[in-house]
């Protein structure tokens, strides 16, 4: 049975090892990343390979106090039920309680990312750095001894197994895909894989398809989010190359894939394993890369939808100075490098006076929040929707893996709450959710070389008492 731990832990930094997508000093090495090509092609729904969109679908997080018109059927990891799935099984509790960290896996080497399986919520997915994906059983704290993927990668630095996401009509549509960095040249790989029709806790490892894959200058600033959007299309990250302050300003450049979210169509397209949705914002800007939807971002390590309002939140992991959190929005502009979160970066004379989510004078998104001090690290979360807590529902909780805190605050569209510290949790890189709305918070400690040591565990944000 799970254990509930409530932690009081000192809110000294730890010292780690080495740390995912923080601000450092980089290298100056040339940049050996392409700019790609793509292929626009029609985006209707292909029975075999194509996706659940159709062109004529809402733009996901497009802006305002507008709510997204979700289709509950294709939805992942929405936070909503659907025929399929069970009930949310928590017994609500009143008032506004204290939040308390539930225990659901232990022993893990190195986390990345948690979800739950789509219409098994508490059977938790969880993506390892070191190339493998593992199940954890309801009721168990222990993952299944047999992997569900694996893949062979790079594993330092901030490379490795990064993230992964169900096909929106998984499991009628048996396909996950993945965000990782495979062995051999650095790069950046986007792949899709088919279930083992003869085992269905295992993928078919001879089933990969490449949908995107980029050369990397150097093994940080990878992004690392893969995730459908409420629309159904395919959404991933990648940073901005990794050197500090990004000298070749690769972020501001429309020509280049770093400093990017991308969202494309997994419907293969000529030679390129995905085609371009008709409404991205640049599709028809001939000079700009057709399948990026937001830039000017640093390392935008994790990103996540509210299935409530659309709005798409991504932490972007600052240089030395600024931690931010954003509100994404197609075509728009988040600053990095001349800003560095709402301020300044190399500079005196940028605009500072934007308010959350609007535009400076300079066309630059200023975040909904953000915070300041050296050696951070922004670890972006997700907005709660269990029914276990009602008072909860919409707060949106996040953390700093080397401050060793945990936050939550409400964004209503036009200001932030801010909620302030609500539990001290130690090393905490990714979080995670599930279709009942629980918030996952995954502990991520690494060795200084793989292996990395099997004492990394996941929590539920839960209520305290």
């Amino acid at each position: 049975m799970r254990t509930r731990l409530a932690l009081t832990l000192t809110p000294s930094l730890t010292v780690a090892l080495a740390l995912f997508a923080c601000g450092d000093s980089g290298s100056s090495d040339e940049e050996i990343g392409e700019s790609g090509s793509s292929t626009t092609a029609d985006t209707g729904t292909d029975s075999s390979t194509g996706d659940t969109s159709e062109s004529g679908s809402t733009s996901a997080g497009e802006s305002g106090s507008e709510t997204a018109d979700t289709d509950s059927e294709t939805d992942t990891d929405t936070g909503t039920t659907g025929e399929d799935i069970p009930p949310c099984p928590y017994e609500p509790v009143d008032g506004d309680p204290e939040v308390e960290l539930e225990l659901v896996a232990e022993n893990l080497s190195a986390p990345t990312f948690v979800i739950g399986h789509p219409e098994q919520p508490d059977r938790l997915f969880v993506t390892l750095k070191s190339g493998t994906v593992v199940i954890v059983e309801p009721g168990s704290t222990t993952a299944n001894a047999e992997p569900f993927l694996s893949v062979e990668v790079s594993d330092f630095s901030e490379m490795g197994l990064l993230s992964m996401d169900f096909h929106p009509d998984f499991p009628e549509d048996p396909r996950v895909y993945v965000h990782y960095s495979p062995s051999g040249e650095l790069r950046s790989r986007v792949s899709e894989f088919s279930l083992d029709p003869e085992n269905p806790d295992a993928v078919d490892p001879d089933s990969e398809r490449i949908i995107y894959e980029k050369s990397q200058p150097l093994g940080n600033h990878n992004g690392g989010q893969v995730a459908f959007g409420p629309d159904g299309y395919l959404y991933f990250s990648i940073g901005d190359g990794g050197d500090q302050g990004d000298p070749n300003n690769r972020a501001q450049d429309l020509s280049t894939y770093f400093g990017k979210i991308m969202r494309v169509d997994i419907t293969p397209s000529g030679d390129e394993g995905y085609s371009i949705p008709a409404d991205n914002p640049f599709v028809d800007d001939a000079d700009v890369l057709p399948e990026i939807w937001a830039y000017g971002l640093r390392n935008p390590w994790r990103f996540g939808w509210d299935p409530a309002t659309g709005w798409m939140y991504a932490g972007d992991v600052g240089q030395n100075a600024w931690e931010e959190l954003d509100i994404i929005e197609p075509g728009k502009n988040y600053g990095w490098r001349p800003m560095e979160g709402n301020h300044c970066y190399g500079q005196d004379d940028c605009d500072t006076t934007a308010d959350p989510n609007t535009a400076n004078v300079d066309g630059y998104i200023a975040p909904i929040y953000d915070y300041g001090g050296a050696q951070r690290s922004i670890s972006a979360g997700y907005v709660y929707h269990s029914c276990e807590v009602p008072a909860w529902d919409g707060r949106y909780f996040f953390a700093d893996y080397v401050l060793n805190s945990m936050w939550a605050l409400v964004w209503d569209g036009q200001s932030v709450d801010f909620l302030g510290e609500v539990a001290q949790p130690e090393n905490i890189s990714t979080f995670g959710t599930n279709a009942w709305g629980d918030v996952y918070l995954a502990e991520t400690i690494l060795g200084l070389v793989p292996p990395h040591p099997e004492s990394s565990r996941i929590w539920r944000v839960a209520p305290a008492g």
